[in-house]
C-alpha cells in the first residue's frame, strides 16, 4: 500500500523531551514523525493506547467500574452494537425505556 502523507501536526514540546525522544528513536533507526507514525498506526489497530496506562487518575472508583462496565460489555453478546453514529443517535432519541 503506496499512501501519499498529506497532512501535519504540531505538537509542542520541552526541547530536552524531544532530543531525548529523537535518540530513542534514532537508536531504533526512526525519525520522530516515524515514531509517531507508528504510535498512531498501532493505536488505531489495537483501538486504544497500545500501552497499558498506569497513574492516580485510573484509580478513582468511578473510572474502575467504568472501565469494568466497559468490559463486560466488550464480552457480552447480547450487548446492543451500532455500526456507526447515526444509527446510535437514533436509537437514543426512539428509546422508549
Amino acid at each position: 500500500m503506496n499512501k501519499t502523507k498529506s497532512t501535519s501536526i504540531n505538537v509542542r514540546l520541552y526541547p530536552e523531551l524531544k532530543q531525548e525522544a529523537e535518540n530513542v528513536f534514532a537508536y531504533h533507526g526512526l525519525s520522530l514523525p516515524d515514531a509517531i507514525t507508528v504510535f498512531l498506526n498501532h493505536a488505531c489497530k489495537v483501538g486504544g493506547f497500545p500501552f497499558e496506562l498506569k497513574g492516580a487518575c485510573w484509580q478513582d472508583n468511578i473510572s474502575l467500574a467504568a472501565l469494568d462496565e466497559c468490559n463486560k460489555l466488550e464480552h457480552d453478546q447480547n450487548a446492543k452494537g451500532y455500526k456507526n453514529m447515526e444509527d446510535f443517535i437514533f436509537d437514543l432519541e426512539n428509546d422508549d425505556e
